[in-house]
């Protein structure tokens, strides 16, 4: 007797969802995926789940989500739901499809400078802008009303130094904080300026540890930078054993170092000259006040 009503019960589940899969409408395919953590979805996918469904009336349907803030569009043919809290903005953070969306383009990255130095707890220099490091070719820039977002290039991404964060919506790579260190200087003029950079050099020095680093990091760490990331550890920051640990790796690669400005494409007429690090000091450093 039990045997049959447990068939039967499950005969009615598959007659309903069949039946839900014949009249739920695109708004509501978009309103379960939430529950289940998942806030993107592609032109595809909807393409997939309506297949009885014509082109024109996917577009209107979308096009009306998009007009209801319901959903948004960073790229086209892919799709972020806008959960309640942020549908007056009618935009989410970057941080809810990032990864999703660089998995849609077969594009390998990770949140980088000030945005992953925030992530290692160096939250002094709020980013006003959300930074991702990906391989070429570049992509544009994304300016919307609330968030902002920089694409940089690097030639390779060194998925060795870069960390799986988990957020609300799924996961995000982000720069180990060495890595995001030495991006900072390397990228100083994006960062603000060097000051800014050894600003935050401050905050996240605690979380460095150049000694576990292999000399195969230096294929994606200029010297040039390493020699300014050491000289303001050692002399501004005062940071004697995260100074030595990065000229532990120049020494371990065997990498020899020539003088180079401390500030990028500032002159260095009659300038200072740190003879350990091969340094020119262009450039007066004071560290805001944490």
């Amino acid at each position: 007797m039990c045997a049959k009503l447990d068939k039967f019960c499950l005969s009615l589940q598959v007659k309903y969802s069949n039946d839900m899969k014949g009249t739920m409408s695109i708004a509501g395919w978009i309103n379960e995926k939430p529950p289940r953590g998942k806030y993107t979805f592609t032109h595809d996918e909807v393409v997939g789940a309506f297949p009885e469904m014509s082109a024109a009336s996917i577009a209107r349907s979308l096009t009306r989500e998009v007009s209801r803030n319901r959903v948004m569009s960073p790229l086209r043919g892919f799709y972020v739901i806008v959960p309640d809290e942020y549908r007056l903005r009618g935009t989410v953070p970057q941080s809810f499809y990032m990864d999703d969306m660089m998995k849609h383009l077969g594009r390998k990255y990770y949140v980088a400078l000030l945005s992953a130095a925030s992530y290692h707890g160096a939250s002094h220099q709020v980013p006003l802008s959300f930074s991702v490091m990906i391989e070429p070719p570049t992509m544009r820039n994304k300016k919307e009303e609330k968030y902002h977002t920089l694409f940089f290039c690097k030639s390779r991404i060194p998925e060795k130094y870069v960390e799986r964060r988990q957020t609300r919506a799924g996961y995000l790579n982000v720069s180990g904080p060495e890595l995001t260190a030495v991006d900072l200087i390397t990228y100083q003029a994006k960062s603000g300026s060097i000051t800014r950079a050894a600003t935050v050099l401050a905050e996240l020095v605690e979380k460095m540890d150049f000694n576990r680093l292999e000399s195969d990091f230096m294929e994606v760490a200029p010297v040039s930078s390493l020699q300014r990331l050491g000289y303001i550890l050692e002399v501004v920051l005062e940071e004697q054993n995260a100074a030595a640990a990065v000229y532990g790796l120049l020494k371990r690669a065997g990498a020899k170092l020539q003088y180079v400005p401390l500030k990028s494409g500032k002159s260095t007429v009659d300038c200072e000259k740190d003879m350990r690090w091969k340094v020119l000091v262009n450039e007066i450093i004071e560290i805001d006040e944490l």
